[in-house]
C-alpha cells in the first residue's frame, strides 16, 4: 500500500507537472515505430509528378503559365490517370485562366484550398468550395478565421484543404478531417478525394458504434472501406506507414516532356505538388525533419484507399486503466508469491526485491510492444506511456519500500541478535551466510567469570519470582559495567556470566585453525599477541571492582533466615583463547575457548576456599604488573595438569562488598 501511494503521487505530480512534455514524448516513441516498421514495398496506386528543382529550371520558375499548367493536367489524364489531385491553390487571377478552367472542367481534378486554424490571422483570398451538404458545423470541428482558396474561375470542382495541424515539436502528425468556415463544413483533400473516387455525394458525423470504435467518424454508403474514424478533435491521424522510397515520384518535367515510362499513370491516382525549396511546401515528419508537404497526403490517401487509418478507440482510458491493474497485480504476486508445501500449509516466499523494478520494466516494455502491434496491424493508437510510468514507479517505490523494510527487518533482527550474542558477534553474522564450518580465531583477550555463589540453595528455598528478579538484577548490572568497560557479554551460564575483552572474531585463517586444532601459537606466538590490546587487561580488573561494588545493593543483605548470604566471586585472566562460531549450519554456538577462559573459570571456584571475591591469574598479573597484587601462592586448578600462580585483588573500604 506504501508503495501504491508513493507511485501515485509521483505519478500524479509528474502528470499535472509535465503532461504535455510525456504527451510529446509518447508520440515521438510513435514515430520511431513508423519510422522502423516503414513498409518499403512499392505503391503504384499513388503516382507523385513532382514541381521539383529540375523542373523549375528546365521549364521556368513558378507559378508556370495557366496554359503549361493546363497541359500539365492533360498530358496526366492522357497517360490514363484515374483521378487528378492537385497540392496547388490556384489564389489569384491570372491570364490564361479561361485555358486552365476548360482543362478542369474536363479532367475534374480536386483542386486544394487553405485554413488558417491556429497560425492566426483572418485575411481571405479566392472563394471557397467544396463545402460537406451539412446544416451547420456540427461538434468536434472547428471554426477556421481565414482561408486562401481558388479563383472562381475555376469553379465549381472538387476541393479539399490541404491544412495541416503542426504538434508542439514541429511534427505534423494529424489533419483535420473537416474545417468549418461561417457554418460551412469543408473536407480535407484526402476525404475530399475519396469522396469523388468513390461516388458519395456527402458525408454523415456520427460517434463511435462501440467501445473499441473511435471518438467520431465520417461515413456514407458508398465508402466500401468502412468509415473514417476521426480523433476527439475531429483530426485524421496520419498513418506513417509507408517509408517515402516506396512511392514512386515523376519530374513535372519529365512528365511535360513525355520522359515518363509508359503505363506507369494507367488508373492509377497522380498527386501534383512540389518539393522545390523556394516554394514553401515543407514539413517535418517522422522520417526527415524537412519533406515536401505531399508526403502527408500521400500518407493520408494510402490509408483511407485501405481503411486503415489509425485511430485512439473510445474506451483508451479503461484499457490503459485496465493494463495498470494488470501491471499491479504482476507485482502484488511476484512480491507474495504462495507456494504450498503441505496441506492448509502455504509458504510465501518474497520475490527478490531488487527485480521488482526489472519485472515493472519488463512489464512497461510489453506495453510498448502492444502499443506498437496494435498501431502497425489494426490501425490502434493506444496511449501505453502512462501506464507504463506508473508501473515503472510502482516497481521502484516497492523496490525502495522493501529495500527499507528489509533494513528495518535486519536492525531489528541485529537487535535481538545482539541481545543474546556480542554485538559485534551479531553484526559479523548478520552479512555472512550459514556455515557447517569452524570460523574461529586465536587471538590475546582478557577473560571474566562471575559467578553467584550460594545462589542454588536460594532458588530452593525462595518462590521463582524473587530468584529471577535476582538474577535480572545481576545480569542488568553485570552488562553495564562490562560494557563501561569496553568488554562484551559473552554469555549468561545459569547464575554466572562471561565477560571478554578483545574477543572480536577474525577472519580465519589455516593458521587459525592450526592453533585450534594443535595447541601451537602458530604465527600467532604468545610473544606477539601480548602487544595486541595492552590496555585491555586493566579494563576487565577494574571492571571486576566496579563490579563487586555495584552488586552491593542488588543481592539480598542480610539473607533469608536459614540461608547462606548471597556474594559474588570473580576470576579475571589474560592470555591466549579461540573465538568464533561451531555447529552446523542448523544450530550454531558462539563461544571464547582455550586455557585462558578455564582459568578464569577456575579462579571463581577458589574465590570462596581462599576467602576473596577478586582473583587474578598470572597472565593477568603479568600484564598489570603496576597494580599491588596479592599472592596467594600456586594451585593445581582442578582440570589441570600444571600448577598456576594465584592472585587476590585487595579491597579496600570502598571496594569491600562486606561493609
Amino acid at each position: 500500500m506504501l508503495g501504491l501511494a508513493l507511485a501515485a503521487s509521483t505519478w500524479s505530480c509528474l502528470w499535472a507537472l509535465a503532461g504535455g512534455v510525456l504527451d510529446q514524448a509518447q508520440e515521438r516513441i510513435g514515430d520511431l515505430v513508423w519510422r522502423h516498421t516503414a513498409d518499403r514495398k512499392p505503391e503504384r496506386r499513388i503516382v507523385v509528378v513532382d514541381v521539383d528543382e529540375r523542373s523549375l529550371r528546365e521549364i521556368g520558375p513558378w507559378p508556370w503559365p495557366r496554359e503549361q499548367q493546363a497541359h500539365l493536367l492533360d498530358v496526366i489524364a492522357a497517360a490514363g490517370a484515374s483521378q487528378q489531385i492537385l497540392d496547388i491553390v490556384f489564389a489569384d487571377s491570372r491570364p490564361g485562366d479561361a485555358v486552365l478552367a476548360k482543362a478542369v472542367q474536363k479532367h475534374r481534378p480536386v483542386l486544394a484550398q487553405v485554413f488558417a486554424l491556429e497560425q492566426g490571422g483572418q485575411a481571405s483570398a479566392g472563394q471557397l468550395a467544396g463545402a460537406l451538404e451539412w446544416a451547420n458545423c456540427p461538434p468536434p470541428f472547428e471554426q477556421a478565421l481565414g482561408y486562401l482558396a481558388n479563383t472562381p474561375a475555376l469553379l465549381p470542382a472538387a476541393v479539399g484543404h490541404i491544412t495541416p495541424r503542426v504538434s508542439a515539436d514541429g511534427l505534423v502528425r494529424h489533419q483535420p478531417a473537416v474545417i468549418c468556415h461561417r457554418d460551412n463544413s469543408y473536407p480535407a483533400l484526402g476525404v475530399a478525394a475519396l469522396m469523388k473516387a468513390v461516388g458519395a455525394p456527402s458525408l454523415s458525423i456520427e460517434r463511435g458504434e462501440h467501445w473499441l470504435g473511435p471518438a467520431w467518424q465520417l461515413t456514407s454508403p458508398q465508402l466500401v472501406t468502412g468509415p473514417v474514424p476521426l480523433s476527439s478533435r475531429g483530426d485524421l491521424r496520419i498513418a506513417w506507414r509507408q517509408h517515402p522510397d516506396s512511392f514512386v515520384s515523376l519530374s513535372a518535367a519529365d512528365v511535360l516532356a513525355g520522359r515518363t515510362p509508359s503505363g506507369l499513370l494507367n488508373n492509377a491516382w497522380v498527386l501534383v505538388g512540389s518539393s522545390a525549396f523556394g516554394l514553401n511546401d515543407s514539413i517535418a515528419t517522422p522520417f526527415n525533419g524537412a519533406s515536401s508537404g505531399l508526403q502527408a497526403h500521400l500518407q493520408i490517401l494510402t490509408a483511407l484507399i485501405d481503411g486503415r487509418t489509425p485511430y485512439t478507440p473510445r474506451a483508451e482510458l479503461a484499457m490503459q486503466l485496465g493494463a495498470t491493474l494488470v501491471g499491479v497485480a504482476l507485482l502484488l504476486v511476484l512480491r507474495y508469491r504462495p507456494r504450498y508445501v503441505a496441506p492448509r500449509m502455504v509458504v510465501r516466499h518474497h520475490f527478490p526485491l531488487y527485480l521488482l523494478p526489472l519485472a515493472a520494466t519488463c512489464w512497461a516494455l510489453l506495453l510498448f510492444w502492444g502499443h506498437a502491434f496494435l498501431l502497425i496491424h489494426h490501425a490502434l493508437w493506444l496511449g501505453w506511456l502512462a501506464p507504463a510510468l506508473f508501473i515503472l514507479f510502482l516497481g521502484s517505490a516497492m523496490g525502495i519500500v522493501e529495500h527499507a523494510k528489509s533494513r528495518i527487518d535486519r536492525d531489528q533482527l541485529y537487535t535481538h541478535l545482539s541481545s543474546y550474542l556480542p554485538a559485534p558477534v551479531a553484526a559479523a553474522l548478520a552479512l555472512q551466510p550459514p556455515s557447517s564450518a569452524i570460523r574461529a580465531s586465536t587471538q590475546q583477550v582478557s577473560v571474566l567469570f562471575a559467578d553467584i555463589r550460594n545462589f542454588s540453595a536460594y532458588c530452593e528455598a525462595r518462590p521463582p519470582e524473587e530468584a529471577a528478579a535476582v538474577l535480572h538484577a545481576f545480569f542488568s548490572t553485570a552488562t553495564r559495567v562490562i560494557e563501561r568497560h569496553g568488554g562484551v557479554i559473552e554469555a549468561f551460564q545459569g547464575d554466572a556470566i562471561i565477560a571478554v575483552w578483545n574477543g572480536t572474531p577474525m577472519p580465519a585463517t589455516s593458521d587459525d585453525m592450526a592453533v585450534g586444532f594443535s595447541g601451537q601459537s602458530g604465527k600467532y606466538g604468545e610473544s606477539q599477541l601480548s602487544d595486541r590490546a595492552p590496555h585491555h587487561a586493566q579494563e576487565a580488573l577494574q571492571a571486576a571492582v566496579d563490579l563487586l561494588v555495584a552488586m552491593r545493593g542488588v543481592l539480598p543483605d542480610p539473607a533469608p533466615a536459614g540461608l547462606e548470604p548471597l556474594s559474588l566471586g570473580i576470576g579475571v585472566e589474560t592470555g591466549l583463547a579461540m573465538a568464533g562460531s561451531f555447529g552446523l549450519a542448523s544450530r550454531r554456538t558462539h563461544m571464547v575457548m582455550g586455557r585462558t577462559v578455564t582459568i578464569a573459570s577456575r579462579l571463581v571456584n577458589m574465590t570462596a576456599e581462599l576467602s576473596h571475591p577478586i582473583l587474578v591469574g598470572e597472565g593477568l598479573a603479568g600484564q598489570v604488573g603496576g597494580v599491588d597484587l596479592e599472592s596467594m601462592g600456586t594451585f593445581l586448578l582442578d582440570g589441570m595438569r600444571v600448577p598456576h600462580h594465584i592472585y587476590a585483588y585487595p579491597l579496600s573500604a570502598d571496594t569491600s562488598p562486606y561493609q
